[in-house]
């Protein structure tokens, strides 16, 4: 009975296995139907199998009908020896992002009294918006403003300059904390931040935050010629950056890349 037994579960981890080598030779998440075609399966026994894996966090159901993709406890195990690098698992979504609005996308955290540009992706088209570098102001930027917006008002003062007025860069760049407070809480009640040619003259920046759970507040936004993100077209830009927000939040990796950023830069 103890040997029968023993190969029962042998045999299920077996098939698990065999289960998680096929998605993960798969570029896109797999249907329960065609993933048990791969292992040679009953659908049945391998919903069980699924049920149990997806318990563990090894696989994660994606979409509707449902499919499989690897889950993020199996990217925690991989990690250690070969670190994800948020640039290349947010790539897809931030390129797709780009091209459909034709504006620059960037993914940020705060560091500091700065905000770090952790992942850029261009468009697909002869007019580009330089991002500024990987550095830049939290103050007058949207990135930056996003990110300050959900904090207090004495952790805030950890991420802006000390003293006013504030670095001015064209006429609509905030220069004082009374200016900033305001903003933030217009912010607040938005959920999205503007930088209206307040880093760089001519340029206009929308972004949100990225809601995924962590320690670290993410947050995504496009850049564009002020006459091509006009007021007119906030709403459209709105629905863009909050489904790629959504989507970025959903990556199987993002908290693997995240723990990677925050050793690196040594965040606690």
């Amino acid at each position: 009975m103890e040997q029968n037994s023993t190969s029962y579960h042998s045999q299920g981890l077996s098939r698990g296995l065999a289960a998680l080598r096929a998605l993960g030779a798969e570029q896109h998440p797999m249907p329960l139907a065609a993933l048990a075609r791969a292992i040679d399966l009953p659908k049945p026994t391998l919903l069980r199998l699924l049920a149990v894996m997806e318990r563990e966090g090894f696989v994660m159901r994606v979409g509707q009908p449902p499919a499989y993709a690897l889950g993020p406890s199996l990217y925690e195990l991989t990690e250690s020896l070969a670190p994800v690098e948020i640039a290349e698992i947010a790539a897809p979504v931030m390129k797709a992002l780009a091209d459909d609005l034709g504006f620059t996308s960037n993914l940020g955290i705060l560091q500091g009294r700065a905000v770090l540009h952790l992942a850029v992706e261009e468009p697909a088209r002869a007019l580009r918006i330089a991002a500024g570098g990987f550095l830049d102001h939290t103050y007058c930027t949207g990135l930056g403003k996003m990110l300050l917006s959900v904090l207090d008002a004495r952790e805030v003062d950890d991420h802006v300059p000390t003293r006013a007025p504030y670095e001015s860069f064209t006429d609509h760049t905030i220069t004082t904390r009374e200016q900033l407070d305001a903003e933030l809480e217009r912010i607040r009640v938005r959920g999205v931040s503007i930088d209206d040619q307040e880093r760089n003259r001519g340029v206009r920046c929308m972004a949100i935050l990225v809601p995924a759970e962590g320690e670290t507040a993410i947050s995504l936004s496009v850049s564009g010629p002020a006459g091509e993100l006009s007021a007119d077209d906030e709403e459209l830009v709105h629905r863009a950056l909050t489904e790629a927000a959504a989507a970025v939040a959903a990556l199987p990796r993002l908290g693997a890349a995240m723990q990677n950023v925050r050793r690196r830069l040594a965040i606690a």
